[in-house]
């Protein structure tokens, strides 16, 4: 219920105050990939933040936006506590035949004052996934403001394997003490997913 209000009051402050969907996604068939998962936490934070767990929040916020505000059909690639392999991911992307593939992680570094987000297409990529990138990036980089590392390209298995055009999202780093208390906030994990959200919208030229 608590993540609900939450929801509903991020979501009538990050649209301009109305909830009213629009629809512009409908027919779209879109997978959000909730980086790592069961016993794969991926990254760790200074405080014990698991990137899993922050990519789990993000990811069903994002498919509540495409599926409420936009009307996309959403497949997430795995349960909230469970890992499934990259093979398995792309599997159940290129036999859904998913129109987009968005795979969402945080970032760590040995540099603990690091922070921004970045995010990547595969090296020769379609112009669309490059588009997705772009209007992701652009998004979460002004809205967060956290700092702008960059829209890139990398040889990502689950970017190589789809068929779809496809992106991966790092929308922080948890090991940077200041985004990890940021991360553990639920308020603002719906903020990066409206952003993830509205840079979607943009690629497809629909209105958030």
């Amino acid at each position: 219920m608590k993540q609900l209000i939450v929801f509903s009051v991020c979501l009538v402050l990050l649209a301009g105050g109305s909830s009213e969907a629009n629809w512009g996604l409908a027919g779209r068939k879109i997978v959000v990939d909730p980086g790592h998962g069961g016993r794969n936490p991926g990254a760790v934070g200074p405080t014990g933040l698991r990137e899993a767990d922050a990519n789990w929040r993000v990811s069903t916020a994002v498919k509540h936006y495409l599926e409420t505000r936009g009307g996309a059909k959403v497949l997430l690639t795995r349960p909230q506590n469970q890992d499934v392999s990259l093979a398995g991911r792309v599997a159940k992307a290129n036999n859904w035949g998913a129109d987009r593939f968005i795979s969402i992680h945080h970032n760590a570094s040995t540099n603990p004052n690091l922070k921004g987000v970045e995010t990547y297409c595969a090296p020769g990529a379609s112009w669309a996934s490059q588009d997705l990138r772009n209007k992701i990036q652009k998004r979460l980089a002004q809205g967060l403001g956290t700092g702008n590392l960059g829209a890139k390209t990398a040889n990502f298995y689950v970017l190589r394997n789809t068929n779809m055009p496809a992106v991966l999202v790092e929308a922080g780093f948890v090991s940077n003490r200041y985004e990890e208390a940021r991360l553990k906030d639920p308020a603002y994990n719906w903020k990066e997913a409206w952003y993830i959200y509205a840079g979607i919208a943009d690629h497809f030229n629909v209105k958030p």
